[in-house]
C-alpha cells in the first residue's frame, strides 16, 4: 500500500526529532571537558590547601572530591538517559514503520 501525505510529513517529522535527539546528545558529550577541569582542579585545590597548611583543609578537600564525584556522575547519566531517549525513539521509529507497511 502507497504512503499517504501525512505518512510522510510525520516520518519527516520524526527525523527532524531524531535528528535533534542526536545533536544534543552529541553536544552533551562535547560538555565533557568541563566536567574533566573540575576533576582536575579539585586536587590542584586540594594540594595547595595542605602546601599553605590551612586548618579546614581536610574539609576542602573532601568537599572538591565529593563534587568533583556528583558532577562526574550526573555527566554519567544524563548521557546514558540521552543515550536511552535516542535508542527507544529510533526503536518506536521501526516499529511504526514496519506498522506501516504491513498494513
Amino acid at each position: 500500500m502507497g504512503l499517504t501525505h501525512n505518512d510522510l510529513k510525520s516520518m519527516t517529522s520524526e527525523e527532524g526529532q531524531k535528528q535533534l535527539l542526536e545533536r544534543n546528545l552529541e553536544a552533551h558529550r562535547n560538555r565533557k571537558w568541563i566536567v574533566n577541569c573540575i576533576c582536575v582542579i579539585a586536587p590542584i585545590v586540594a594540594i595547595l590547601c595542605f602546601y599553605l597548611q590551612l586548618p579546614q583543609a581536610v574539609g576542602i578537600t573532601v568537599i572538591l572530591f565529593f563534587i568533583c564525584a556528583i558532577t562526574w556522575i550526573l555527566h554519567r547519566a544524563l548521557d546514558k538517559k540521552m543515550e536511552l531517549r535516542l535508542k527507544r525513539f529510533k526503536q518506536e521509529k521501526r516499529k511504526s514503520t514496519i506498522k506501516l507497511y504491513r498494513s
